[in-house]
């Protein structure tokens, strides 16, 4: 499968509207649509970016990626982060449960930075609420 193929077949599988995705990795939408038909290559950031945004290890995007690009000689490394951190996991596992949860805290991410704090705040203390009155709720 190509890259281009993977990359609308991840968002269909979302049901997230290409605006939506364009949104999230702060892009026209037109770019999503050149990089899902073809038409354009993403670099390799994007690639990566794609990836987190789907939660997809980066070597299913990347590998097809490999294949696009021209090779180049040069020196480097890639560096791999690891998935140690097990509240991750659990908040994972979370958001798969609660689909409405998980598609508030996208509208969430994309609200402006003063919407958002406000939100953010409010969310946290209502749980410090509910556990100081845990026997009453």
């Amino acid at each position: 499968m190509s890259l281009s193929e993977k990359l609308r077949k991840l968002r269909d599988n979302r049901n997230w509207s290409q605006q939506t995705l364009a949104d999230m990795m702060r892009m026209d939408r037109s770019t999503v649509s050149r990089y899902e038909t073809g038409r354009s290559i993403p670099n390799y950031q994007t690639v990566v970016r794609f990836a987190e945004i789907y939660q997809v290890d980066k070597e299913y995007l990347v590998e097809e990626l490999d294949q696009l690009l021209p090779k180049t000689e040069g020196s480097g490394f890639i560096a791999k982060e690891t998935s140690d951190d097990h509240d991750l996991l659990i908040i994972n596992q979370f958001l798969q449960k609660e689909p409405d949860f998980k598609m508030a805290l996208l509208e969430l991410h994309l609200m402006p930075p003063k919407r958002k704090a406000f939100y953010i705040d409010s969310f946290i203390s209502q749980i410090k609420v509910s556990k100081r009155h845990k026997d009453k709720l």
